[in-house]
């Protein structure tokens, strides 16, 4: 029996009472609504509930809207794919006949007319575009025909349909077009695909989207990225920011044109007290005429006594909108993780600058996992269709096949600093040639093919192959390094 039976009855109601004025004393308090700020709703939802298919829909309209319209927006896009979707192949079996049969069937498969069924994208172009649909609209479909080209399906098409569903596939079980084992872990079983209707030079052609086929998971890859486990469909990074952006974008133009309105009213004439005025000193031929004033051309105006002129200036824009705008595209940018010296090259230093792309490069790395798994998914699938159409010699050890996707790297912002890094590095045993090379976006076993065949060739040309001595360049590393100011000041300190 509980020790509160035996206590005195007032005991344990101040007990009680006491007790309940402790009631959320040691609570987060960000879940107290105090009244200033608005509160949550409480309610915990799925990814998939958070944004229905109407706003869904809405979503992937903006997003696209203020991509076409804002520059910057633009701008950050193709600067994310630059850093995330440019690859060269490297096979690396082991076997040179398997290499260079592998390296050449994809470089023959990435040729438009054999990888897009479209025929208009080689495969670099076509996954980079597929990269910013999934940037703008969230996700897109690549789809894999028997042939082994691919057909691109925009996210939009991808959609539950108002009708047309087959008798097999239950309604409460489609997602946002995904048919899902929902009762179970949630595994995509196949796709809805909607026709969108044609549109001509004469106008749209049916219905904004009809019902084609049911896609099964096999034959189609969603090209989306996930941040929760209970998500069927990619949302686009830009959601985050899309208000602001759009805030920003018709900030931009408020401001563009109160400058010129400004423009355009410019000139403030001052008469002067009409009083003070007399007919003695007042000469009406002489007088200056100032609905006449031609300010496209310089001239002095000749004002008479008592009158003045100036130039409205606004003051615009003011220092302080001038920062915010500049905060808030900072902001923005990091939808991207992209940093603001990127946008504004002016903004830092040298170390600032090498600082941000090297946190930037992190972000950029974990970025380009899903574009590496995408190639090696669509590669694995490509070369199992060769293999069924006997497209493969005999002399294709296929067992031994391995392959890379190095990506382009990154360009020395400092080379001689840079490079004299990565030499210290190597002689250190910190860092290897092949890790070095990987980072600027080279192989160093071709590097080294090449220097091979180009010594060869020196050789029978009857020139000197040896390398320039330590001291030598040395030499001329200190030749070329600017002179410092006087005062010891360096860039950093600028």
């Amino acid at each position: 029996m509980p020790i509160g039976a035996y206590l005195p009855p007032f005991v344990r109601r101040a007990g009680l009472a006491f007790a309940k004025s402790l009631e959320g004393a040691f609570a987060y308090d960000a879940v107290k609504n105090n009244g200033r700020r608005r509160p949550a709703d409480g309610i915990v939802r799925s990814a998939d509930a958070e944004l229905n298919a109407e706003d869904r829909r809405r979503l992937l309209s903006d997003s696209r809207t203020i991509e076409q319209n804002f520059s910057v927006v633009g701008w950050m896009v193709r600067k994310h794919l630059d850093y995330t979707t440019t690859f060269s192949f490297d096979a690396k079996s082991g076997d040179d006949y398997t290499d260079q049969w592998l390296e050449d069937f994809v470089a023959e498969w990435s040729q438009p007319e054999n990888f897009d069924a479209a025929h208009r994208m080689d495969m670099d172009a076509f996954l980079r575009v597929a990269e910013g649909r999934r940037c703008i609209d969230g996700d897109c479909g690549l789809l894999k025909l028997e042939n082994g080209q691919l057909q691109a399906i925009e996210g939009d098409r991808i959609r539950t349909p108002y009708n047309g569903l087959p008798n097999d596939v239950p309604k409460d079980e489609v997602i946002h077009g995904v048919h899902t084992d929902v009762y179970q872990a949630g595994r995509a079983l196949a796709y809805a695909v909607c026709r969108r209707a044609k549109t001509t030079d004469y106008g749209q052609i049916g219905l904004d989207f009809q019902f084609e086929r049911m896609v099964p998971v096999r034959d189609m890859l969603l090209y989306a990225s996930f941040d929760r486990f209970d998500q069927t469909r990619g949302i686009s990074p830009l959601a985050a920011g899309l208000n602001p952006l759009k805030d920003l974008y018709e900030g931009f133009d408020y401001t563009l044109g109160k400058i010129k309105l400004a423009q355009l009213f410019g000139l403030v004439l001052f008469r002067g007290d009409p009083d003070s005025i007399t007919k003695d000193t007042y000469d009406e031929e002489e007088a200056q005429d100032y609905s006449k004033i031609n300010l496209n051309s310089q001239r002095i105006l000749d004002l008479d006594v008592g009158d003045r002129a100036e130039f409205l200036e606004s003051r615009t824009p003011a220092a302080d909108t001038a920062a915010f705008f500049q905060q808030m595209l900072a902001l923005t940018l990091k939808t991207f993780d992209i940093p603001y010296s990127f946008y504004n090259e002016s903004f830092s230093t040298y170390s600032g600058s090498r600082q941000a792309l090297l946190m930037y490069e992190q972000s950029a790395h974990n970025s380009r996992k899903l574009p590496i798994r995408t190639r090696n998914h669509l590669l694995k699938w490509r070369l199992a269709v060769a293999l069924l159409n006997n497209q493969i010699p005999s002399r294709v050890k296929i067992e031994l096949m391995r392959w890379s996707w190095i990506h382009a790297g990154l360009p020395w912002i400092d080379p001689l600093k840079e490079i004299t890094a990565d030499l210290a590095a190597v002689r250190g045993r910190l860092a290897s040639r092949t890790q070095i090379c990987r980072l600027r976006g080279t192989d160093f076993y071709q590097i080294v093919d090449e220097l091979a065949r180009e010594e060869d060739y020196m050789r029978k040309k009857s020139v000197s192959v040896s390398e320039i001595d330590d001291k030598t360049l040395s030499e001329l590393a200190h030749a070329a390094e600017p002179s410092q100011p006087p005062n010891g000041e360096g860039e950093d300190n600028a």
